[in-house]
């Protein structure tokens, strides 16, 4: 008989390093995303976050119950998937209890929570990764979490934007320029905060790279490593 659907777990041995377990071998099994606003090998699912990550339940059991009960908000609204995947940059809200966390990453690449304050998570950052023509000649930009919004041509691919939520309205723009707060999401340096110097570009289709300086010196990274930051976004070294 034919396979029908996807799988819904997958081996827990085999979870994308992005997702901040170390007991990989305490079960054969373990949750997997469904299709959404981020990539499965760049996210984790919202019933992993809060047994194995925040320890919010004890269980698989537990965390559904909770977000069946619409305690648990992503981006400002109730999120009730156990699947649901959760990204960089992503607000996570227990407005009951009065906690709130934004996804950030840590020195090995993994999205780990940062608590923030109530203030904070009525905000979001996110960094554009596509512009196209619209039908009607408007400019259309998406974002690292999926997200399409019509702006005008003075954004540009790298650059962020700053957005209220849960509404989604456009507070600010954070260019990928000399002198900008950025964080680095991949490679060796990730998880560091840093300001750029210069986009340097290369030769025979290479990756730009980026001369980027913090408290312990300069060095160089790959330029699409950077996420253009702002100092109240709650993001710390």
């Amino acid at each position: 008989m034919a396979k029908k659907g996807e799988a819904k777990h997958q081996k827990r041995i085999a979870t994308p390093k992005v997702i901040p377990i170390t007991d990989k071998k305490a079960s054969t099994w373990i949750a997997r995303t469904v299709p959404g606003p981020h990539a499965r090998a760049s996210s984790v699912p919202l019933s992993v976050l809060l047994r194995d990550i925040l320890k919010v339940a004890k269980t698989a059991r537990e965390a559904k119950s909770i977000m069946v009960r619409r305690m648990v908000e992503v981006d400002g609204k109730p999120r009730t998937d156990e699947r649901f995947p959760i990204g960089l940059m992503d607000v996570i809200g227990f407005p009951k209890a009065g906690k709130y966390y934004r996804i950030v990453v840590d020195w090995k690449g993994r999205l780990v929570p940062l608590e923030i304050t109530k203030e904070d998570a009525g905000r979001k950052i996110l960094r554009v990764v596509k512009k196209h023509i619209a039908p009607g000649a408007k400019i259309n930009i998406t974002f690292h979490d999926g997200r399409n919004m019509i702006a005008d041509n003075h954004i540009h691919c790298g650059d962020s934007v700053s957005v209220s939520l849960p509404t989604i309205k456009m507070e600010g723009h954070l260019k990928l320029e000399s002198g900008a707060r950025c964080l680095i999401m991949e490679g060796k340096h990730a998880g560091t905060i840093v300001t750029l110097n210069e986009i340097i570009s290369r030769k025979a289709g290479k990756p730009a790279e980026a001369k980027v300086s913090n408290d312990k010196g300069e060095f160089i990274t790959v330029a699409r490593y950077l996420f253009a930051i702002d100092s109240k976004f709650g993001v710390s070294q």
